[in-house]
């Protein structure tokens, strides 16, 4: 089924740079490129239809007009507004990089598999901005963040594995251990020393801040 589906693709692709107008380049694109079409379009959709409409639904009760968010009030009594607009930009800060992986996985290894990755972001997303946006419950964001991440890291795997000179299943484990490193580095190794850096500058920051009251009161 795997080859099929990738014989399938590289002959849609084929004919559709072969012959860019034709109906049947197309329809054997849209046949065998189907789940990811079909997600773009459905990402897209949401993104406009439910994510950017519940912003500006969120606006009208605090009369926030544009471009202002959180400058006209107490940050703190903003929060269901807040909700809404990270659960937004969350899903744009994320979306163009799943929709690239998506579509170069799909491209370079299988439109199946890069589809079924999609599917794995794409209600995982939909799923957290609807959570996000009634609780700032870490716990039950995290039932739909993990799925995300995990679309995102099933692309990059498929794309790696594409790349890799290797036989095909040991190309796979190849990139399954560079996904792994990536994330060690980065959840592991990074944030733990970032968290300690940043700990260190507020803590000097604050300490300056301090300084300076009291060389004001000194001066009074």
């Amino acid at each position: 089924t795997t080859t099929a589906a990738m014989e399938a693709s590289v002959d849609a692709l084929q004919a559709l740079a072969t012959a860019p107008g034709s109906t049947a380049a197309r329809e054997a694109f849209a046949a065998a490129f189907w789940l990811p079409l079909l997600l773009t379009a459905l990402m897209v959709l949401h993104f406009v239809a439910v994510d950017t409409a519940a912003v500006g639904g969120a606006r009208s009760p605090y009369k926030l007009v544009f471009p202002f968010t959180s400058e006209l009030g107490d940050p703190k009594k903003l929060v269901p507004f807040l909700r809404a607009l990270r659960a937004q930009q969350n899903t744009v800060e994320q979306g163009w990089a799943m929709m690239v992986a998506m579509w170069a996985c799909a491209f370079c290894c299988n439109p199946t598999y890069a589809g079924i990755s999609g599917c794995f972001w794409c209600f995982g997303r939909m799923g957290y901005g609807y959570v996000y946006r009634v609780t700032a419950s870490r716990n039950k964001l995290m039932f739909f963040t993990i799925p995300c991440y995990l679309g995102q890291f099933l692309a990059c795997g498929g794309i790696l594995s594409a790349l890799i000179p290797l036989p095909p299943l040991w190309a796979r484990l190849a990139a399954g251990l560079i996904v792994t490193l990536f994330l060690v580095y980065g959840w592991v190794i990074y944030r733990a020393w970032f968290m300690r850096f940043v700990q260190a500058e507020k803590d000097e920051l604050e300490g300056s801040d301090d300084s300076s009251e009291h060389h004001e009161r000194l001066v009074e």
